[in-house]
């Protein structure tokens, strides 16, 4: 090529191999490039008549060479054990109490909508502890205690149970809302949901499914719905409203979470998240007698 004919720049690199093989790819198809140094800059460069197809040649391989994602780990804040064992024995406990003595613990915390309407806000927590027999506590007890578990290791065990309890206690307020004055309900069901939409709001927003394709980047979101499907819509005494509404206001929760990088702020944070939690259900209790 005659030397003073004009070069076309096509791309610039700090340091000389970044260009390298870049100038291969066009060596190999036959398009003369040289790897200048100019302005303070390496600059691949062609004769100006190859502009287009040497463009052409350097976006094929580039499409074909993209580096895959880094993907992120799943990294867990702790064991989330002592969550689920600390929602294990206020749920047990609160049964017990309500078998062992006489005083109307139903009565007096279960979730109202007449009597919430009325400024009674302390049923909205009470009745998250409070289960019509057995059955229904078990069944609590284990997807409370398998949605509380995922939630606690990825948020932490304080901030999962401290959003827990917000998601069931808002959700019951949405419940007792829309509800007739004469409804009533109780159960931790609302909060097993609130949990279920943590974990996965949490989990979308936080981009770790994200180097996958966008239908499977969705993927916790669509666990999350499958699974209030398949538990939270069947049942003779199901409340689907109380589900639906834990699941969307633990939803909300997780956004925020996930925005703020709340579940980063450490041990002590944890903790105080965790207190939260209990003295927001332990004052509620107390309010009530």
């Amino acid at each position: 090529m005659p030397a003073d004919m004009p070069w076309l720049p096509l791309r610039e690199a700090t340091e000389r191999r970044e260009l390298r093989p870049l100038a291969l790819v066009l060596t190999a198809r036959g398009i003369d490039n040289r790897i200048d140094w100019q302005a303070g800059t390496w600059r691949l460069a062609v004769a100006e008549e190859d502009g287009v197809a040497a463009a052409r040649e350097l976006a094929a391989y580039e499409r074909e060479n993209v580096a895959p994602p880094v993907a992120l780990v799943l990294a867990r804040v702790d064991s989330g054990w002592w969550g689920v064992a600390a929602y294990l024995a206020v749920i047990w406990a609160t049964m017990g109490l309500v078998a062992a003595s006489g005083t109307d613990w139903r009565g007096l915390g279960s979730l109202h909508a007449g009597a919430v309407h009325e400024g009674e806000l302390w049923r909205l927590a009470t009745a998250l502890t409070l289960h019509a027999d057995v059955g229904h506590l078990v069944a609590n007890s284990v997807f409370g205690g398998l949605f509380g578990l995922l939630a606690g290791r990825y948020l932490g065990t304080g901030l999962a149970w401290l959003g827990i309890v917000l998601g069931g206690t808002l959700g019951n307020a949405m419940n007792a809302l829309v509800r007739p004055e004469a409804f009533t309900s109780i159960g931790a069901s609302t909060a097993t949901f609130a949990a279920l939409g943590l974990c996965g709001a949490f989990l979308w927003r936080s981009g770790y499914f994200r180097q996958l394709q966008w239908p499977r980047g969705f993927a916790p979101v669509f666990a999350a719905i499958a699974l209030f499907a398949y538990t939270g819509t069947s049942g003779e005494r199901t409340d689907v409203v109380a589900h639906l509404a834990g699941l969307c206001c633990g939803f909300l929760i997780g956004l925020y979470v996930a925005r703020h990088r709340l579940h980063l702020a450490g041990a002590s944070a944890q903790r105080f998240f965790g207190g939260v939690a209990a003295a927001l259900v332990a004052g509620a209790w107390l309010v009530a007698n």
